[in-house]
């Protein structure tokens, strides 16, 4: 039984792009006739080819979920950095700041290390920003003066 969660405590999940489970299932469509081949009749030195035969069909799969799996929920409790196996909440109390690049968002935490928030875009941080219930600040320059 799952519990819903209240409604004052919002949540926002940011994923991978499900394209790249499209495509991981493309592969497995593309790849899958070789593999169940190769672990029937076994042209390469027996069980060789029942591993690669494996590989071929478990690969697209690993793909597929990690992309579903890994990407960011954000609370007002801090932020959880989902990856494959793993999750790590980093609380708000520890958030000095954020720096985007090209590559995306990172959060400064206060021990003036980075941790890279895949795959957050930098247009999305205020909505991120919000569902936490922090304010924006800027960089301490102002304007009116």
């Amino acid at each position: 039984m799952t519990l819903a969660s209240p409604a004052s405590s919002p949540r926002l999940r940011i994923r991978r792009s499900a394209a790249i489970t499209v495509a991981a299932f493309v592969g497995w469509l593309a790849g899958a006739p070789l593999a169940f081949s190769l672990m029937a009749e076994q042209p390469l030195w027996g069980a060789f080819s029942v591993v690669i035969g494996a590989v071929l069909l478990l690969a697209p799969l690993a793909v597929s979920s990690w992309a579903w799996r890994s990407g960011l929920d954000v609370t007002r409790e801090g932020i959880i950095v989902r990856s494959f196996l793993s999750r790590r909440l980093i609380e708000w109390n520890h958030i000095d700041g954020f720096a985007t690049d090209d590559d995306g968002v990172a959060a400064i935490l206060d021990d003036q290390s980075q941790v890279r928030l895949r795959p957050l875009k930098a247009e999305n941080l205020p909505q991120v920003l919000h569902v936490g219930g922090q304010d924006l600040r800027g960089d301490g320059s102002d304007s009116s003066q």
